[in-house]
C-alpha cells in the first residue's frame, strides 16, 4: 500500500505540475494595440486545414530581438496552401509563442508589433489577413486565460484539476474556430486529458492492480498515435527508476508488478515480465558458462591451446552464433564487475 501511495503521489504531482507551474506572465494583462482591421471572416477567409500542396515561407531574419534570443533559432512557421490560404497548424502557434516569449524583457506591445511586422514580411493576401486575425484571437485567449487563473484557486485536487481542464478547453472553443482549436491545442488537450483519466484510475480503490492496468491499456489505446509516442520516453525513464528503487528496497515481484501495471498498463507489464524472465535466464546461462570456463582454465594437465579449444567448443554447444556475439559483451561486463 505504501508503494501504491508513492506512485499515486508521483502521478498526481506530474498533473499538478502541468497546472501549478505553467508559466504565465502578468504582462499579458497589458492593454494590447487595437487589432488590425480585418475583413469579416467568411468561409473564404477563415483559416482552414491544410490543402495537399503546402508552402512554408523561408524564415526571415528578425531584427531588434532582446538579448535572451541570441543563439536561438526561429521556432514555428507560417505555411500556406496552393490557394494562398494560411494553413492553421501547431507551427503557427509556436511562432506566436516564440515572439511573445520576449515578455518580461520588453512590453507586450513591442513584442506584438514585431510579430505583426514579421507576418507582413512573410505573407501575402489572403494568408496575411488570416494570420493577423488568428493572432488577435490568440492574444484574446491569453488574456482570458490569466483571468481564469486569477479567479480559480490553484488547489492540488483531482476535481479542481478536471474543472480547470474543462474551463480552459471551453474557453478555447469559445474563441477559436474548430480547426484552429484542434490545430493549436488538440495534442495538448489529449495528453493532459489522458493524464487526468489515468490519475483517476490509479486512485480508484474499487479496482485491483490488474484491473487498473487493463483500464490504462484501454485508455492509452484510444489516444492518437502522436500522443502515445510522446508518452513513451517519460514512461520509460520513470519505469526504470521506480523498478530499480523497488528492487533495491527488496520489494516483492508482486509489488513491482503492481507498480508497472499502474504506470504502463497490463499488456506492457506482461511484456516486461517476459523480458525479465529472458534476462534472468540469460544471466544464469552466462554464469554457468563462466564457472565452467574458470574450471577449464584451472584444470591441470591441459595445454593453453587445448583449454582454448575446449572453451570454444563449449561456447558453440551452448550458444547460437547471435548469442555468442552478445556473450562477449556479457563476459567483459562480468570481468569488470569482478575487478571492481
Amino acid at each position: 500500500m505504501k508503494k501504491l501511495l508513492l506512485l499515486c503521489a508521483f502521478i498526481f504531482a506530474f498533473i499538478v505540475g502541468i497546472w501549478l507551474f505553467q508559466p504565465t506572465d502578468p504582462t499579458l494583462a497589458e492593454t494590447t494595440p487595437p487589432p488590425t482591421a480585418q475583413p469579416e471572416r467568411t468561409e473564404a477567409t477563415r483559416p482552414r486545414p491544410a490543402a495537399p500542396e503546402r508552402t512554408v515561407q523561408a524564415p526571415a531574419k528578425v531584427a531588434g530581438l532582446p538579448p535572451s534570443f541570441r543563439g536561438t533559432t526561429l521556432d514555428g512557421a507560417l505555411p500556406v496552401d496552393a490557394n494562398g490560404q494560411l494553413i492553421v497548424c501547431l507551427e503557427v502557434r509556436q511562432l506566436f509563442d516564440y515572439f511573445l516569449s520576449a515578455l518580461g524583457e520588453e512590453s507586450l506591445q513591442a513584442s506584438v508589433d514585431r510579430l505583426r511586422r514579421y507576418i507582413a514580411g512573410q505573407l501575402e493576401a489572403p494568408a496575411h489577413a488570416q494570420a493577423l486575425a488568428l493572432l488577435d484571437d490568440y492574444l484574446t485567449y491569453k488574456r482570458a486565460l490569466l483571468d481564469v487563473d486569477r479567479a480559480q484557486p490553484r488547489v492540488a485536487d483531482l476535481a479542481a484539476l478536471r474543472q480547470r481542464h474543462e474551463q480552459v478547453r471551453a474557453l478555447r472553443a469559445s474563441i477559436f474556430s474548430v480547426a484552429a482549436h484542434e490545430a493549436f491545442f488538440g495534442f495538448e488537450e489529449a495528453r493532459d486529458g489522458y493524464a487526468l483519466q489515468r490519475l483517476a484510475i490509479v486512485h480508484d480503490t474499487t479496482l485491483s492492480a490488474q484491473a487498473k492496468g487493463e483500464a490504462i491499456d484501454r485508455l492509452r489505446a484510444g489516444l492518437p498515435d502522436d500522443v502515445q509516442s510522446s508518452l513513451v520516453p517519460q514512461l520509460q525513464q520513470e519505469l526504470r527508476s521506480r523498478t530499480d528503487r523497488l528492487r533495491a528496497e527488496g520489494a516483492t515481484p508482486q509489488a513491482v508488478r503492481a507498480m508497472r501495471q499502474q504506470l504502463v498498463g497490463a499488456q506492457a507489464t506482461a511484456r516486461l515480465e517476459a523480458l525479465d524472465a529472458q534476462r534472468q535466464g540469460w544471466e544464469v546461462r552466462v554464469s554457468r558458462f563462466l564457472a565452467d570456463k574458470a574450471r577449464l582454465e584451472h584444470t591441470s594437465g591441459l595445454a593453453a591451446s587445448e583449454r582454448q579449444v575446449a572453451i570454444e567448443r563449449m561456447m558453440v554447444e551452448r550458444f547460437s552464433p547471435q548469442e555468442r556475439l552478445r556473450l562477449a559483451g556479457s563476459v567483459q561486463l562480468a570481468q569488470r564487475d569482478d575487478e571492481g
